[in-house]
């Protein structure tokens, strides 16, 4: 009747133990069952058992035995996917045994003996702590283990974890990369120029040896609809150049997180930084001559005989562009077909063509929109401004000349 009623009270201590574990999402699940294998989805650690074919003050068996009537059993609880292994070499050496079988056992940082009994796990880490009283934050107890050796780390008897009063205790555990600082922007930086930054940060090293990438956020707070935020995931390297423009006289905030394989994540401190706009616009080719012409005589640049004037966005705004010019003759007023000019592309797509001065249009001393829309980036911020002379009946013999007068304008 005794003898029942022990087996009894074993089985739902076993039972408890493992509801007791079965909360913690995602955590290390070790258990002493009554079997000589362990169900589908746990790793058999090891067998034990005593001199009585009990649990307690037991010899232990690795796993190429089953000849125990008790064994130790690990899982993860609440994800089948977290597989947990007992295959050496695992994440940890847990015990160390002196036989395969009928054995004394040492903790697994010991190397007295030369059978070894691991964990391992492909989502997190195995860690231990050896032995203990008190197992640490996080971990929990796999078995406890009695020697003579004092120190009770070697040639130990063990027994389930409330016989003994040293512990073996184990978790998953993971750390974190180390934490990104961030170099370009710089915080508070209200000079950066380009619309497309390359952002940069320290390079990231995990503890645990595994990759590192990065997580990228820019924010814009409290801006206009047109400014969007961005946040860009699954970056290999310290540096990334955003392929959208970003607005300018904006404040942006930008923060990085650096991952490990398992999203285990450490955050930046977080940088602010605005892009100050800039309306510029140069003439790379600023002169042309058309030589010597008679009365009545008509050329243009179109054929680059003379060549063109070339005008360039130096800014880092999208531009509209407004020519006028001084008198080139002397016995007809300016704004006649005598003196023309029109826009044309220097660059493909550097402008919107349906806004802009296409066809020749009499230049004029007041001010005429010749460019609309010229961009600004590298391969698509030059247009050329044509012109088209044809000298007066009447006009005297001399040289001539005109000032041309270039203007731009922001249209964001």
């Amino acid at each position: 009747m005794n003898k029942f009623l022990r087996g009894v009270l074993l089985f739902c201590f076993l039972i408890l133990v493992i509801v007791l574990f079965a909360y913690a999402q995602n955590d290390l699940t070790c258990y002493l069952i009554q079997n000589t294998t362990c169900p589908a989805g746990t790793a058999r650690l090891i067998g034990l058992e005593n001199d009585t074919e009990g649990f307690n003050n037991a010899h232990a068996q690795n796993n190429s035995y089953n000849t125990y009537n008790y064994s130790i059993c690990c899982n993860v609880t609440d994800n089948a996917s977290i597989t947990i292994s007992s295959a050496c070499p695992g994440n940890v050496t847990v015990l160390n045994l002196y036989n395969g079988t009928n054995s004394h056992v040492e903790i697994g940082t010991n190397s007295n003996y030369s059978i070894s009994v691991c964990l391992g796990s492909d989502w997190k880490y195995v860690g231990c702590s050896f032995p203990t009283g008190t197992c640490p934050p996080a971990e929990i107890c796999i078995l406890s283990m009695v020697g003579s050796e004092g120190t009770n780390s070697s040639n130990a008897h063990v027994g389930n974890c409330s016989q003994y009063s040293q512990k073996v205790c184990c978790k998953l555990t993971n750390n974190a990369p180390t934490k990104p600082t961030l170099y370009y922007p710089v915080n508070g930086n209200a000079s950066v120029i380009e619309r497309k930054p390359n952002f940069n940060w320290s390079d990231e090293t995990d503890p645990d040896g595994d990759s590192v990438d990065y997580t990228l956020w820019i924010n814009c707070t409290g801006c206009g609809a047109s400014c969007s935020n961005y946040t860009i995931t699954d970056i290999a390297s310290s540096n990334y150049t955003v392929t959208t423009a970003l607005c300018v006289d904006e404040w942006y905030n930008w923060t990085v997180r650096a991952c490990d394989t398992y999203d285990a994540c450490n955050n930046s401190n977080s940088s602010n930084f605005t892009i100050a706009s800039i309306a510029d616009f140069e003439l790379i080719v600023n002169i042309t001559d058309f030589g010597s012409m008679a009365n009545e005589e008509n050329n243009d640049t179109t054929d680059d005989h003379p060549p063109p004037l070339v005008g360039r966005n130096i800014g880092n705004v999208i531009l509209n562009v407004t020519i006028n010019a001084t008198s080139l003759f002397d016995s007809v007023a300016i704004n006649t077909v005598y003196y023309q000019f029109a826009a044309d592309e220097n660059e493909t797509d550097s402008y919107t063509a349906a806004c802009s001065q296409t066809a020749f249009a009499n230049m004029d001393t007041a001010e005429q929109r010749i460019f609309c829309e010229l961009l600004y980036e590298d391969a698509t911020d030059e247009g050329e401004i044509e012109l088209n002379i044809t000298v007066p009946t009447n006009e005297g013999a001399g040289s001539k000349n005109s000032l041309i007068y270039m203007s731009p304008y922001s249209t964001e």
